[in-house]
Formats: C-alpha cells, sequence, structure tokens
C-alpha cells in the first residue's frame, strides 16, 4: 500500500518534532534501527541515501568537534585551550546524531516520493489556511512551476555561457565565474518571479521536462 505524500510528510513532521525533543543516546539507538527498517522496508535506493555524504559528513565532523569542545563535566582530556569532558561528548553525539537522523528521513521523504507529489501534498495540508487569505495555491503553483524550470535554466545558462565564453575568447577562471554572476542571478530570480516565461519561450518541438 502507497501512502499519500501528505501521510508520509505529517510522518516527517511528527518524526522532526520527536528527534529535536529527545536528549537520550538509548532512544537515538531505537531511532537509528527504525531508520534502517525504513530504508529496508520502504525499498529506497542506496544511492539515494549516499548521494551527498561527503559534504554531509564534513558538516556533521564539525558539529560534534565543535561542540564536544570546551564543556562543563568530568574533564577527559585536556591540552592546552583543548578540554574534553564526558558532558560534552554526550552533547556532541546528541546534536550529531539530530542533524543525521533529520538529513536521513529527508533522504526517505525525498526518496520515496516525487517533488510534485511532495509539493501537492503541502498544497492540500496548508490549503485551508487560504481561507485566512494567505495565498497558499499561488505560492506552491510558482513552486511547482519553478522546480519545472531547473532543467531549462540549466539548458539556458550552459547555451548562454558557453556562446559568451567563446565569442568573448574569455580566459581564466575568475573572469569567467564573473562572466556567469552577469547572467546567473538574474535568470534565477526571473524563474521565481514569473516562470512562464521559461515554458512560453520553450519552442513546440523541445520538451520542457
Amino acid at each position: 500500500m502507497t501512502l499519500l505524500p501528505e501521510i508520509k510528510i505529517l510522518f516527517y513532521l511528527f518524526f522532526v518534532l520527536l528527534v529535536s525533543t529527545v536528549s537520550n543516546l538509548h532512544i537515538y539507538a531505537v531511532i537509528f534501527f527504525v531508520l534502517l527498517l525504513s530504508i529496508f522496508f520502504l525499498k529506497v535506493p542506496f544511492r539515494a541515501v549516499k548521494s551527498g555524504w561527503i559534504p554531509i559528513s564534513i558538516f556533521l565532523f564539525f558539529t560534534f568537534i565543535s561542540n564536544a569542545l570546551n564543556q562543563h563535566g568530568k574533564i577527559l582530556f585536556s591540552s592546552g585551550p583543548v578540554i574534553i569532558t564526558d558532558e560534552g561528548l554526550n552533547i556532541a553525539a546528541i546534536r550529531t546524531l539530530r542533524v543525521l537522523y533529520l538529513i536521513a528521513g529527508a533522504k526517505i521523504l525525498i526518496a520515496t516520493s516525487k517533488t510534485e507529489e511532495i509539493i501537492h501534498g503541502l498544497w492540500r495540508l496548508l490549503g485551508p489556511l487560504e481561507r485566512l487569505g494567505l495565498p497558499v495555491k499561488d505560492y506552491f503553483h510558482t513552486m511547482g512551476l519553478t522546480l519545472k524550470c531547473f532543467p531549462i535554466l540549466k539548458n539556458l545558462l550552459y547555451e548562454n555561457y558557453r556562446e559568451q565564453i567563446t565569442s568573448a575568447n574569455i580566459r581564466g577562471v575568475w573572469n569567467r565565474a564573473k562572466v556567469v554572476s552577469m547572467f546567473l542571478l538574474p535568470m534565477f530570480v526571473e524563474s521565481i518571479q514569473n516562470p512562464e516565461k521559461f515554458f512560453i519561450e520553450t519552442g513546440p518541438g523541445e520538451k520542457t521536462n
């Protein structure tokens, strides 16, 4: 049985609340096994799980180190200005695991649902806020169009970059970066403010997604 995107989003929000309030390493160990079972039973592709883990690991490493140093508690190691305590290690482990689990939960959500399904799920969940005058429908409609624009934006950026680099015979990394910055930001702003434009300008024989 396939869960509705709204149910998955609510599960993830509950998971975020749980992970953000728990401060017990034993419970975090249980959550770890729950995540492993979720990956197994939901048949999450290993490629989706491992993607991006090099920068994530570096971020988690610095999260652990920054929280482990110079905390109050029983001193386990001391060398000059560097002090590591049992309380510091406990705090560092909890905060690092908290970030790790939030990232893992988001990866499971994204791997088991299409981006469009998540957007529509959020739209249906927040739809009642329209009665308060909030433009929920317009916001998620624009978000959906913007996401669909990304493949078109990528092609446009590459074509513009290649054309300007070739025509002006620009050399050097710094000079090429300046060329990219000249049209990169305006194009992304345009994709957010007026995403329909990119579909209108796409030729009849071209694909928009």
